[in-house]
């Protein structure tokens, strides 16, 4: 989208006619519009937002229509509200314009009542025809989609929120909307709903058994959703408390009555953490070794009967035998002895050979014989070999308790000495790390136990699906129904997936495109990151390993939340000009409207901040006050500035002669 220019008529206080014409320079892409505070500035910004979506975001919000033209009308006149903006889009001219109409209905009126509204949409075709969009309301929003407005046209004295604590969900949501995410959103809804009514249905043609199995199955997921959200609260206030922790830590590592202690006590906290892990790893050796060869303790007493038994036999000359039972076999079956002479059966002779039969070794008998010979001295072997490894393994993670006890106590002592010092901001800021790392504590536990009653829910409900499963299968009015139901739930989770994954996608994008920029503008030696829990950090390297969060000023704050909203710009105008077929949202180019962008920053941020904010996106409006414009903004604005305006604002408290405050939008240089 390309901006040409924007026209008001008793919009708020930009009494008659206004307009803006918008610089289209590539060179010169910024349009400079300066006024005070109360000029209307954020009502400029918001004549967009009615244009395209009929809202405003200002105080009285019903009260759109000029005061100076409202009292003008009189009781029972009307006055005529305008928005006309021409824009270009995807090559297509179009001229869009919100109109209003209302009637004062007494002197005091100043809002009036509606007594006509109008969206009118037009646009020239490739052949030069000028023609009409049949639904303006639709057409505009797929221009602009609603859910893109926070980042094209946003307040830069409010951004900074998107990196305060909690603003996760805006980072979340703003990523969500720049990949067109919430179309699979809207869908896992629908999907939700369209399960229920089937299973409505289902409830409808099945048993009553059925029925009280899916209430069942509703309170569990009503009482774990519950749970999930108790345990979203409890993991955020968690996490807000363990961020104070971390500056109460900085801060004793900053004072010099307790550097040393602080410093001595991190590093024996790191080495306790070693040292647990290290414990944990034993624990799981000796889980290990006893899993692999924990029965040959048992097997022993077997073990030696067996072996007593074997010793007995080969006593006895059975094992090994030097006659084999086929051998006598074929001599009987031959009736002829080896040395000739003729076994009679049941001669003498043919009974001396018979016993011998009796005597005789299998080759199946000797062969496991031998082999289990062989394993019992293997086993007798390995019960040595496990007592050995285990008592050397008790051994590792005895000393490893005693070490870290004695580091504990070490870490308890100095918590003692930091408690004793007499300067007073150590010893209230030792006894709010004291404070704080037991609410941490709690919420752990809290968090545990929140844990559990989900996994515990989570088992309830798996066994209820598989009841109301069952009693579905046994229900064929109901089958239909189920099979649609089922198919909702398949679906939603399928959706779900691609939503997750698509998210993770676009976060690692841009968290990319965060640092890029933050770094360019940032003069310290610190770097911007989006966490996986979404959240917008400022980070810092200590050493060559360890990264710690920064406490972030309001300056510095504002920086990392433009350098992402600039990231979202580019990631859109990169999936407009990119050649590969989009998943949800094909990107587009589009103009950025911001009032006030260096309301918190010092002359070297503002000089930064100006260097980078023509090239994040193909066209800038700038909405500042004079005192905004510095002498470093003006240094880097000047050049790039194409077009530039000043809100002329009559005050009636400076100015006798008018009644009714109102704006003049006033051509610096350059404009129309």
């Amino acid at each position: 989208m390309e901006l040409d220019y924007i026209e008001l008529e008793n919009f708020r206080q930009f009494y008659g006619e206004q307009s803006i014409a918008f610089s289209k320079d590539q060179d010169k892409n910024v349009t400079v519009i300066h006024g005070a505070n109360g000029s209307g500035k954020t009502t400029l910004l918001n004549a967009f937002l009615w244009l395209f979506y009929g809202e405003v975001s200002l105080p009285k919000s019903d009260q759109i229509a000029s005061e100076r033209a409202m009292a003008e009308a009189g009781a029972g006149g009307t006055v005529e509200i305008e928005v006309t903006l021409k824009f270009v889009h995807d090559g297509i001219e179009y001229t869009a314009k919100r109109s209003k109409t209302v009637r004062r209905e007494r002197s005091s009126d100043f809002a009036g009542t509606e007594i006509d509204s109008d969206l009118h949409l037009e646009y020239i075709d490739d052949s030069g025809n000028r023609k009409v969009r049949g639904n303006a309301s639709d057409s505009l929003r797929q221009i602009m989609p609603e859910r893109l407005q926070d980042i094209f046209f946003f307040d830069g004295e409010t951004i900074d929120e998107l990196s305060a604590l909690g603003g996760q969900d805006k980072i979340q949501t703003a990523i969500q909307n720049i990949m067109g995410l919430t179309i699979l959103e809207r869908a896992k809804t629908h999907l939700e709903a369209v399960r229920k009514r089937f299973e409505d249905e289902v409830a409808k043609h099945g048993s009553n058994e059925l029925s009280d199995l899916y209430e069942t199955r509703n309170d569990l997921e009503d009482r774990r959703e519950s749970l999930k959200n108790e345990l979203d609260d409890v993991r955020d206030s968690k996490k807000k408390t363990e961020d104070e922790l971390e500056e109460v830590r900085q801060r004793l590592s900053e004072l010099e009555e307790s550097r040393e202690l602080q410093e001595e006590r991190d590093r024996l906290e790191d080495e306790v953490s070693d040292l647990k892990d290290q414990i944990k790893s034993i624990n799981s050796d000796i889980g290990d070794r006893i899993s692999d060869a924990g029965y040959v303790p048992f097997a022993a007493p077997a073990v030696e009967k067996t072996a007593k038994m074997l010793r007995n036999k080969r006593d006895k000359g059975e094992i090994p035998s030097e006659i084999k039972t086929q051998f006598v076999e074929d001599l009987l079956e031959m009736e002829e002895c080896i040395c000739g002479r003729h076994l009679e059966p049941g001669s003498t002779p043919h009974q001396n050979v018979q016993q011998w039969r009796n005597a005789a070794g299998s080759s199946e008998l000797e062969e496991a014989a031998m082999n289990i010979a062989g394993r019992l001295s293997e086993i007798a072997a390995e019960e040595d070999q496990i007592y050995e490894d285990i008592q050397e393994l008790l051994t590792q993670r005895s000393e490893a308790a005693d070490d870290c006890q004695q580091k504990e106590e070490r870490i308890s002592e100095i918590g003692s000495q930091l408690e004793d010092l007499d300067t007073e901001n150590i010893n209230q800021l030792e006894n709010r790390r004291q404070d704080l790392k037991e609410e941490v504590s709690g919420y752990e536990r809290k968090i545990g136990g929140l844990e559990t009653q989900i996994e515990d829910l989570n088992d309830d409900l798996d066994d209820v699906k598989e009841e109301i499963n069952e009693a579905e299968e046994q229900n064929e009015k109901a089958d239909l129904a189920r099979r649609r139901a089922q198919m909702a739930e398949y679906l939603y989770d399928r959706i779900d997936n691609l939503f997750q994954k698509y998210q993770e996608d676009v976060r690692s994008s841009v968290n990319d495109r965060v640092n890029d920029i933050f770094q360019e503008i940032i003069a310290k030696d610190f770097y911007a990151q989006i966490d996986d829990d979404y959240s917008l950090q400022i980070l810092k390297d200590i050493g060559s390993e360890e990264t710690v969060p920064v406490a972030k000023s309001t300056g510095e704050r504002q920086v990392a939340s433009l350098s992402f909203i600039a990231s979202l710009v580019s990631l859109a105008r990169e999936r407009y000009n990119s050649e590969e077929e989009a998943v949800y949202f094909t990107g587009g180019i589009y103009p950025m409207i911001m009032d006030s962008p260096f309301g918190y920053l010092d002359p070297d941020y503002q000089q930064r901040v100006s260097s980078v904010l023509p090239r994040m996106a193909e066209q800038v409006v700038l909405l500042v006050t004079q005192s905004q414009w510095t002498e470093e903004v003006a240094g880097e604005m000047d050049a790039v500035a194409g077009e530039r305006y000043y809100l002329k604002y009559h005050d009636p408290s400076e100015d006798p002669s008018i009644e009714y405050e109102y704006t003049e939008i006033v051509t610096e240089h350059g404009g129309q």
